[in-house]
Formats: structure tokens, C-alpha cells, sequence
């Protein structure tokens, strides 16, 4: 994927600060995210997530030598400033009034036996409310009605990141895999909403995407190989470190793309290496997890490439179950958007519980 220009450039100076700055803002979000699982208190986040935003608009506007550049952003209409400019609102109001900025308490939940998600909206700011501001700031209200109130919180947040990705993508906080800090989110069953500020919402586009880029997770371990209408899928496991959380399924000639990328596939005897914990991630609702009794690379070796051959499985592995893991994703007879979410959360690893 071609890196994108900045519409905001930085000096090498400016570009840490901004960072950790972005990084504040990109935490706030999973960790809202999170918590919307977890049932508990979504104020608190809600504030720090304004409070994170407003601080990385104060710095663009005033600290940054081509400051001009993203106050035109404003000027000339950016899709996304009358957002900024309502999230600037709601800080305001947390900061300068007697206020409880929240969710409205019109909640809905959503899931099952495999986890339940609150999913909010942002309430309503009360007129008597938005009188005690500045008029600077009470200018400022539309915006907020037009962007904000009452509309799904976390799809408000992921566009402010993806603003901020767009104004300066070098600001954008990487783990050592070069993946955005805090993310992917936690895949939930049955939504297909984008769990990544750089997924595209439409499900076609998505796929692209996702098959352009690395998949999640540290390395994936082969445990063998079936064929499906003449296409030869291999599988095994994802591992982030010595824990694994999710399968994987992919084409032959996907994992082979993915090795060109540099992301390693590698083959050993997976089931002679490995303890059940999932009884240790209480979050881990959709699948069990395995941990490695040892560092993965201590018992398994990378594989230049994967060759198509006749269908085999490791020592150990159940190759019917294997092959029913596989048609999840690809059997025609099943709706793509319901094939859609088990194919992003293994291609993302959008298994992994929050830490």
C-alpha cells in the first residue's frame, strides 16, 4: 500500500510529541471499545477520548510550525472538520461546565453466548447548559448536534482517527510489527462494522484490503493443507508471542503473498507443543486459546514457501474438523456477509482479548 502524503508536514522535531499525543488518542479508543464489552462505566472513557482529541487538535493548531496548513483544513471544509469541531464542543463543556459529557443511557445490546457489546450514542447537551459557555464555543454546538448527538460512538471515534492518520500519517503509534497501537478491536459476532481505522466500511473493499496487507499476529504455524472446489487452502494457528487465540485459513497463494510481505508461516508439530489455557482469558469468549510450552521458533521453522500438494495433515490434527474451520469462509451456500466476519477476525487475529 502506497504511503499516503501528509496534508499537515512536520518537522522530525514535532513528529514524537504528536505522537504520543496520537497514541493517547488511539488508547482511549480501544479501551472505550473494551469496556463496552465489559458492561462497566462508559463515561470516563468518553471524556478521556475527548480530552485526547482536543489536545492533538490544540497542538495542530498552535504548536506545529505549518500550523496554517491544518487550520485550512478547517477553511476550506475538510469532510471531517465540522467532527473535529463538534468533539471540540464536548471538551469544552467537560472542561468549562458543570457537565456530565456521556452516552445517553438509550443503550443497546447486542451478541449472545459468545459476548455481549453495549453499543451507545452520543446524548444530548442541555440548553441551559451550552449557555454558561463561551460564545466562541457556543458557536460551535452545531456541529456537535450535526456529528455527535445521537450518533454510535465508536464509528465517531474511529473517523476522528482516521482524520488524524490523514492530516499526518507519521504521527500514527506503531507496535514493533508496525500495526496501530490498540488495534484491531475485538471482533463481535454478527457486526461487521470496521474494527480498524484503516478498514473500509464496504465488505468488498474490506476483503481487498485485508488480503493486500500482513496478517495479524507474530507468525502463523502450518498444521496442513486440504482442497476445496480445486483451491488448496492451508491451516493452522496464529500465535502473538507463545499464545494463540484464533485459526487461520488461506489460500495457498494468499500465504504465499503474505510470505513476500515478510510475514512468516511456519511448520512444525504443533499438537505435540501445546497446553489449553483458555480457562486464563476470561475475555476470550469465541475460541480456545493454546500456549506454546516454549518459545514457537524453539519447535517450529519458517518455510521459504508453500507449495501446493496433495491434501495432508500434521501428526495429531483432526483433518475433518480442520476442513469445516476452512469452509467457514469460503462455502457459497452461506450469506458473504456472514462468512465476512470469521474471514476478518483470523486474517486481523481480531481474537486477542484486550490487555
Amino acid at each position: 500500500m502506497k504511503p499516503r502524503q501528509p496534508l499537515v508536514a512536520l518537522s522530525p522535531t514535532e513528529i514524537y510529541p504528536l505522537r504520543e499525543a496520537m497514541r493517547d488518542l488511539q488508547l482511549s479508543v480501544a479501551e472505550y471499545y473494551a469496556e463496552t464489552a465489559r458492561g462497566g462505566e462508559l463515561g470516563r472513557h468518553v471524556r478521556s477520548f475527548l480530552v485526547a482529541a482536543q489536545t492533538l487538535n490544540d497542538l495542530l493548531t498552535n504548536k506545529v510550525l505549518q500550523s496554517k496548513s491544518y487550520k485550512d483544513l478547517f477553511v476550506t471544509r475538510h469532510p471531517v472538520a465540522t467532527l473535529i469541531e463538534g468533539v471540540k464542543f464536548a471538551r469544552n463543556v467537560v472542561q468549562h461546565v458543570l457537565h456530565i459529557v456521556r452516552p445517553s443511557d438509550e443503550l443497546k445490546f447486542l451478541g449472545g453466548e459468545l459476548g455481549m457489546r453495549v453499543y451507545a450514542v452520543w446524548d444530548g447537551i442541555p440548553a441551559q447548559v451550552v449557555s454558561e459557555l463561551r460564545p466562541a464555543t457556543q458557536r460551535l454546538e452545531p456541529a456537535y448536534q450535526a456529528e455527535l448527538e445521537g450518533n454510535e460512538v465508536t464509528g465517531t471515534m474511529m473517523a476522528v482517527l482516521r482524520f488524524y492518520a490523514e492530516v499526518a500519517p507519521e504521527i500514527v503509534d506503531r507496535d514493533s510489527r508496525g500495526e496501530w497501537a490498540g488495534f484491531p478491536l475485538l471482533s463481535q459476532p454478527g457486526m461487521n462494522t470496521p474494527l480498524h481505522p484503516e478498514e473500509p466500511a464496504d465488505l468488498d473493499e474490506s476483503r481487498q484490503w485485508m488480503n493486500s496487507r500482513a496478517p495479524g499476529g507474530d507468525y502463523r504455524v502450518v498444521c496442513g493443507q486440504v482442497t476445496v472446489d480445486g483451491t488448496p487452502y492451508v491451516y493452522g494457528q496464529t500465535f502473538v508471542g507463545r499464545h494463540s487465540f484464533a485459526p487461520f485459513v488461506e489460500s495457498v497463494d494468499q500465504a504465499n503473498f503474505d510470505i513476500g510481505l515478510g510475514f512468516a508461516y511456519l511448520t512444525g508439530n504443533i499438537a505435540a507443543n501445546f497446553d489449553y489455557v483458555t480457562d486464563r482469558f476470561p475475555e476470550a469468549l469465541q475460541g480456545v486459546v493454546l500456549a506454546s510450552r516454549g518459545d514457537v521458533l524453539n519447535w517450529a521453522s519458517p518455510l521459504p514457501s508453500i507449495d501446493s500438494r496433495e491434501d495432508w495433515h500434521g501428526p495429531g490434527v483432526d483433518a475433518e474438523s480442520w476442513a469445516q474451520v476452512v469452509k467457514m469462509e469460503i462455502d457459497p451456500r452461506l450469506p458473504s456477509g456472514f462468512m465476512f466476519g470469521p474471514r476478518r477476525a483470523r486474517r486481523l487475529n481480531a481474537l486477542v482479548p484486550p490487555r
